[in-house]
């Protein structure tokens, strides 16, 4: 006997060589993108040999999971006896999913069998995956890949790849389901060969027509049914009203002020057409991909406006297909459907009979193939229940892996895929206390780190770390809880070790309290306006090497009490401009080495009290301008060794007090050129030993008042030619016992000479006491230094206190004076032995002629030096005239310089002259305020050479200025060209006064 349905696996028990399951009854439904169900009733055969009790133990067991396939016959368009269009067999196979005993129906056991299709195998596991850098499709394909079940994709649209996909403690099936219904994917099966393959679609163009031909077209029947087709009885077709709407909005921070609103509208030609969704979050981040989303869900409602269902007994309707409806009253209605659920019931009736009967009845919903097809979204995104804990993965090898947002990656402690490596993750974004434009705190977790993972709305697929954990790997900077007190923060060197660190740290123990912290290298600091640092007791800074302060305009450091600089080498202190140092009570400052001092501009020193200076060795002090130093008090300056000063320019010592030097050796003074003090008061030199001066030129001396020389051992006046002694007055020649001696003869010139004028002779002026033995010896004279002659001792009639007496004096020769221009005597130095001077190894810079005004004289200036006559005998002495005033004084002429002075007649050759400085010319009264314009002065190391008669010293010391000239005796009123006085030297005046 032919059946309507049968029933084959091929693990189907045997009975007595048949199989040992019947299908007696088949109810199940098929809809789109749903898992379906079967529920098959089965008995065991209708056989009297094989009593139920013993085929109620088959072992149903062994079905478990096995294909079982149901065929139902399909009779086609006509009658049983002929062969009718479509005639065939539908098949519907699936899963055993459970089976059961239900009991039994007279002879035979009843078995209830629920088969499933094979994805229904993806609801029995569920995971925590991360799926990253993949499409929907791809994610579908790896889940399914663990299957081994075929599976066609009928796909015509693009997906994107997904930056990270979670499955979060879902079933495959779930995961897969909810990424499908997101996308607008949905599914179906194809029933043939004993087998059903699963079909994922995304349009209606994917969809078939029934292999039946039977079921191309089907009429709506819903009287009088044809006895040799199947038709359709019930078609209720239904318009709805629905959302026409969509509008999504999401968030992507890499563009986060950008407008990623997506909207999409689909509005159906009915009333309230564009009733607006609004969705929050949209699950994206690209504009394209929620324009994608948004057009998936508009659609999905609108297939929702036109749908039908029918029913009927029909076989060959299947979930999947589509046909044609055909005989509907309403014109519109009549058009081609997609079934997209069908449901289905078949049951044999008294197969014992051996009469194929049976009944059939059939559900379905359908809506027009015009319409897009979007499954609803079902299937729920899974939530997170607050936070979780992870650790910082990143490649072999690094200890930090970030990119420009700061971002790293982790393995979740649930992900037993991951390898610890960078890719076992997306980038997660790091929670910062503070995050502004380029400000606020960052922190960035590293590899091995544990940290606290939350997720943004509770989406698994939007990971961010909120915070960090310590674990038995990752312990705290210090121990605890000994250091429970101390807080801080420390970060660690990359490759070092545990005291590689920067850090900051709190300790908050009662009288411990301590903010410290470390730089592992450098620290910069930067104060862009004013910086405030008040410390109450002390500071220590201690600088390994170097230590730069630079300061843009003022620099003030006030100490109360004491400040120590300790410097190990150099310090260098460079001021632009001004600096002040205000020492309230002592300075001191004590140097190891070299101590330097550069001034570019002035320099000055205010000491209200003592200031003391010590030089254990050299002091040097360089002065390119002036110098002045203001000394309310005393100074004294102590000097071990030598002192050295060297000045380029003028000194000035104004000095209100007086002046004392305690010089325990020899004090010498070298001056290249002239020397000239001026003292207000008197001047008290107490020597100890002899002084020596030894003057190159002339030496003149001028006293304004009284002179006194008192000598308490032997005094000498000696002259090498000529020994004048004159006065405006009186010259006294006083003593015990006065001796005139001239080795060859004595001259005595006068108008008058009176010898012991107070014995009242008449006498002309001289007296003379001669005694007994005085006419072959000399003469005893008392004489005034400006007698003339001694004309009247030639007469033998001289009268002695105004007696004649006759007296024999001798015969004294008398030469008339021989009148000659005037020729300055020789100088010669005295015959004093002293050691010689030799002068020191200093260079000296130029010296410049101080701008002190000699006092006035009427000593004539020098003149141009004629050519040196014979000198006159001793005895020749011109007869002495008046001095010319000082208005008669010639004008100077230029000066030679010394070298081309000739020496005098039978005087030795005097030594080179260094160059004289230009001397100003000679007025009346020059003012005390002219000053002598500089010349230029020979270098100091310009030594001249020793002469034929070297003085005491072979070099003549240097002075600023060259000696006065001596003093021209005074002739018959020469003119001043004719009988000029020859100088070795030129002078300013004649009337300078050399310091001994």
């Amino acid at each position: 006997m032919s059946r309507t349905i049968t029933l084959s696996s091929p693990a189907m028990p045997m009975l007595l060589g048949e199989p040992a399951l019947v299908l007696n009854r088949i109810k199940g439904e098929e809809t789109f993108s749903t898992l379906y169900s079967y529920t098959l009733l089965v008995k065991t055969p209708a056989n009297p040999l094989i009593p139920w009790q013993s085929a109620s133990n088959v072992d149903i067991k062994a079905l478990i999971g096995k294909e079982m396939t149901v065929f139902i016959e399909l009779d086609g368009n006509g009658l049983d006896h002929l062969i009718g269009i479509g005639r065939g067999q539908r098949e519907i196979s699936g899963l055993v999913e459970k089976a059961r005993f239900k009991g039994r129906d007279a002879n035979q056991a009843l078995f209830e069998i629920v088969i499933r299709p094979w994805l229904w195998l993806t609801t029995l596991t569920t995971d925590y995956k991360i799926f990253q850098q993949k499409s929907v499709v791809d994610i579908i394909d790896e889940v399914l890949a663990d299957y081994h079940f075929s599976y066609e994709k009928r796909l015509t649209t693009s997906y994107p790849t997904m930056d990270y996909q979670v499955q979060y403690g879902e079933t495959d099936f779930n995961f897969i389901e909810r990424l499908m219904e997101e996308w607008g994917i949905y599914w179906f099966y194809e029933h043939q060969d004993q087998k059903h393959k699963l079909i994922l679609v995304d349009h209606v163009g994917a969809h078939k027509a029934s292999p039946s031909e039977a079921y191309h077209v089907i009429d709506y029947q819903p009287e009088n049914p044809k006895a040799d087709a199947e038709y359709i009885s019930v078609f209720e077709h239904q318009e709805m009203l629905t959302s026409g709407r969509w509008v999504t909005n999401d968030y992507d921070f890499t563009k986060s002020r950008a407008d990623i609103l997506s909207i999409d509208v689909k509005a159906r030609k009915t009333s309230f057409n564009e009733m607006e969704v609004f969705h929050w979050p949209g699950d994206y981040e690209q504009p394209a991909i929620g324009e994608q989303l948004a057009r998936i869900r508009t659609e999905e409602r609108g297939s929702k406006g036109s749908r039908a269902v029918g029913s009927g007994e029909l076989r060959g309707i299947v979930c999947g297909t589509h046909f044609e409806l055909v005989g509907y009253p309403v014109n519109k209605v009549n058009r081609e459907y997609m079934v997209i659920s069908s449901e289905l019931d078949i049951q044999e009736i008294n197969e014992v009979t051996n009469k194929d009967m049976f009944s059939i009845h059939c559900k379905f919903t359908v809506q027009p193939t015009t319409k897009i097809y979007r499954h609803p979204q079902i299937v729920p995104k899974p939530r997170t229940y607050g936070p979780q804990n992870a650790i910082v993965v990143g490649p072999p090898g690094e200890e930090v892996w970030t990119d420009e947002y700061g971002r790293v990656k982790v393995r979740f402690t649930w992900d037993r895929y991951g390898i610890n490596r960078e890719s076992d993750s997306c980038w997660l974004r790091v929670s910062q206390a503070w995050a502004g434009n380029s400000f606020g705190g960052i922190y960035i977790p590293r590899v091995g780190h544990e940290v606290v993972v939350d997720f943004i709305n509770g989406d698994p697929d939007r990971p961010m770390i909120t915070g960090s954990l310590y674990n038995n790997v990752t312990m705290p900077p210090w121990d605890l809880p000994v250091n429970a007190t101390q807080s801080g923060l420390i970060s660690r060197t990359i490759g070092g070790g545990k005291s590689n660190y920067n850090g900051v740290r709190f300790e908050d123990k009662p009288g411990q309290e301590l903010y410290w912290e470390q730089a592992e290298r450098d620290m910069d600091r930067l104060t862009k306006n004013d910086e405030t640092q008040t410390i109450g007791v002390n500071s220590d800074i201690s600088v390994g090497k170097n230590r730069t302060l630079v300061v843009g305009t003022d620099y003030t450091k006030n100490v109360g009490a004491n400040a120590t600089y300790a410097i190990g080498s150099n310090y260098n202190l460079e001021v632009g401009a001004n600096r002040d140092i205000i020492v309230g009570a002592d300075y001191s400052k004590n140097v190891g080495g070299s101590y330097s001092k550069l001034i570019g501009s002035q320099a000055s020193m205010e000491i209200g009290s003592g200031y003391n200076m010590i030089v254990g060795g050299m002091h040097k002090t360089s002065v390119a301008g002036a110098v002045k130093t203001d000394i309310g008090g005393a100074h004294n300056t102590n000097v071990g060794g030598a002192v050295n000063t060297n000045i380029g320019g003028t000194v000035i010592t104004n000095i209100t007090g007086s002046v004392e030097k305690n010089v325990a050796c020899t004090v010498k003074n070298y001056v290249k050129g002239a020397i000239i003090t001026n003292v207000g008061g008197a001047i008290n030199t107490n020597v100890g030993g002899a002084i020596l001066t030894n003057v190159g030129g002339a030496q003149l001396i001028n006293v304004g008042g009284a002179q006194m020389t008192s000598v308490g051992g032997a005094a000498t006046l000696f002259g090498g030619a000529i020994v004048s002694v004159g006065t405006l007055g009186e010259l006294i020649l006083s003593g015990d016992t006065v001796k005139i001696i001239g080795k060859s003869r004595v001259v005595i010139e006068g108008g008058i000479v009176q010898i012991n004028p107070g014995d009242g002779a008449g006498c002309a002026g001289a007296g003379i006491a001669a005694a007994a033995g005085a006419v072959g010896g000399g003469l005893g004279l008392s004489a005034l230094a400006g007698l003339k002659g001694v004309g009247g001792l030639m007469s033998p009639k001289a009268i002695m206190g105004g007696m004649a007496l006759p007296i024999p004096l001798p015969v004294l020769p008398v030469w008339p004076p021989v009148i000659d221009p005037p020729v300055p005597p020789p100088i010669i130095d005295p015959p004093i032995t002293q050691p010689p001077i030799t002068q020191p190894p200093i260079t000296e810079p130029p010296i410049t002629r101080p701008p002190i005004t000699p006092p006035p004289t009427d000593t004539p200036p020098p003149t141009d030096t004629p050519k040196p006559t014979d000198t006159p005998k001793p005895t020749d002495t011109p007869k002495p005239t008046d001095t010319p005033p000082p208005t008669d004084t010639p004008p100077p002429t230029d000066t030679p310089p010394p070298t081309d002075t000739p020496p005098p007649t039978d005087t030795p050759k005097p030594t080179d002259t260094p160059k004289p400085t230009d001397t100003p010319p000679p007025t009346d009264t020059p003012p005390p305020t002219d000053t002598p314009p500089p010349t230029d002065t020979p270098p100091p190391t310009d030594t001249p050479p020793p002469t034929d008669t070297p003085p005491p010293t072979d070099t003549p010391p240097p002075t600023d200025t060259p000696p006065p000239t001596d003093t021209p005796p005074p002739t018959d009123t020469p003119p001043p060209t004719d009988t000029p006085m020859p100088t070795p030297t030129p002078t300013p005046t004649d009337s300078q006064t050399p310091e001994p």
